[in-house]
């Protein structure tokens, strides 16, 4: 038995399973080059966990967790919810923290308006002053529940989307609502400047990608077109299926480089399309596993470029990694699993997705959700040097592959979510 567990821990389950190469182009890029696969710790505790049932006996939902250091604390916020995901009636919450380990009882951030649900979208620095940026929606029009439509939205009533913005006014005010940042669209991350531009990218609740730009420092903001996107592909073919979670990943001249989450899980790339002079180009697959949930790229304390998210289709979301680039984001050498402190507990393997990271000196602090339950935080170091020092192997997040390949019938799935997998959440 000994001599199986150490075979398949230093065997198949310590490699990189090979992307599809059909459609690539030679010139794409990020790519990950690594092979084999190693494990990081990460010291980890909760920042928001359980709740008080509601009168339905449900339990309360987080995800959607986004960090910032500003004026000498930590902040997470994180949207809060009871029963389905993205109705009306859903907050948002945040905690603080001195020194990004302890952290204080979670708070309402924001209420929703009558109708309306709210979900958290990510921290703004402005002027020296901090804005929380969450995004309002009705719940029938928010993403029209994942369903395909006949025509997109064309009257502002059916636009019940907006990216809402409150200041931070210190501990003992708290966040007071400041303006709506732009309506009909919401952000997955906050935008990103470059060379004096701020740079993000948009969807509207059609699905549709947008490309958006500020040139006065996020008070207004330029919405360019619609991403076209190829035909829709046969269930079971490779393809671009609903792209999600775009990033703008760089911005040289008039050239933007997003990177996109293909929903196709047959296919299992991640997906980049260029803006240049205004105009979107064809979406192409990459040679880069795809992402479960969303991902967030991020700069280690030497400059070096990261990407923290769940890339092993096999598994779902099941599992983060952290890949590392040794040339600016071309390419990935190196890939971490992250065997975070806590993720096995109860008999139960907690999901965690829908990560955002923070550098804090040499120091990497990564939150997430696990389940959608609870808020988790998790450190390890920001020097690639010692992350690689401290990878190595563990043999109990091996064991458990497999079990919540989401191409299996739905009744198998949530079998394996209890026999361990706790992944059985994300399905409700």
């Amino acid at each position: 038995m000994t001599a199986a567990a150490t075979w398949y821990v230093l065997g198949p389950a310590g490699q990189v399973t090979p992307v599809n190469q059909d459609g690539i182009p030679a010139e794409a890029m990020p790519r990950l080059t690594v092979s084999e696969i190693r494990d990081l710790p990460m010291a980890c505790q909760r920042i928001a966990e359980g709740g008080e049932p509601d009168g339905q006996r449900r339990i309360p939902h987080r995800n959607h967790v986004y960090l910032a250091r500003h004026d000498g604390l930590y902040f997470a916020m994180f949207s809060y919810w009871y029963g389905p995901e993205d109705q009306p009636g859903g907050i948002v919450r945040y905690a603080t923290s001195t020194d990004g380990i302890t952290w204080s009882e979670a708070r309402p951030l924001a209420q929703p308006a009558t109708g309306h649900g709210i979900i958290a979208r990510g921290f703004v620095e402005r002027d020296g002053r901090l804005f929380a940026w969450y995004a309002t929606h009705t719940g029938d029009t928010f993403f029209r529940g994942g369903q395909p439509t006949s025509a997109a939205a064309q009257e502002a009533s059916e636009r019940n989307i907006a990216i809402l913005e409150s200041e931070w006014m210190g501990e003992a005010d708290g966040w007071r609502f400041n303006r709506t940042v732009i309506e009909g669209y919401l952000n997955n991350y906050a935008p990103r400047g470059f060379d004096g531009t701020l740079t993000m990218a948009l969807r509207d609740q059609d699905r549709q990608t947008f490309l958006a730009t500020s040139r006065d420092d996020g008070l207004t903001w330029d919405v360019g077109p619609a991403m076209p996107v190829p035909l829709v592909p046969e269930r079971g073919e490779p393809g671009l299926f609903l792209p999600d979670e775009p990033v703008v990943v760089s911005r040289t001249g008039n050239a933007a480089h997003v990177l996109l989450r293909n929903n196709n899980t047959f296919d299992r790339r991640l997906w980049a399309a260029e803006v240049v002079d205004g105009a979107w180009q064809a979406p192409y697959p990459l040679e880069f596993p795809a992402a479960a949930s969303k991902f967030v790229p991020l700069d280690l304390a030497d400059g070096s470029s990261a990407m923290i998210g769940n890339f092993e289709p096999e598994v779902h979301r099941a599992l983060l990694h952290l890949a590392l680039s040794g040339d600016g984001g071309e390419s990935y050498d190196r890939l971490y699993r992250l065997a975070l402190e806590g993720q096995y507990s109860d008999f139960g393997w907690r999901s965690p997705q829908y990560p955002h990271a923070l550098v804090d000196g040499d120091r990497m602090l990564l939150a997430f959700s696990y389940g959608k339950r609870d808020i988790a935080l998790c450190s390890a170091s920001a020097e690639p040097d010692e992350l690689e020092r401290q990878a190595g192997f563990a043999l109990v997040p091996r064991l458990f592959e497999g079990l919540c390949n989401r191409n299996l019938p739905r009744y198998l799935r949530q079998a394996a979510g209890y026999a361990g997998c706790r992944e059985y959440f994300v399905w409700g």
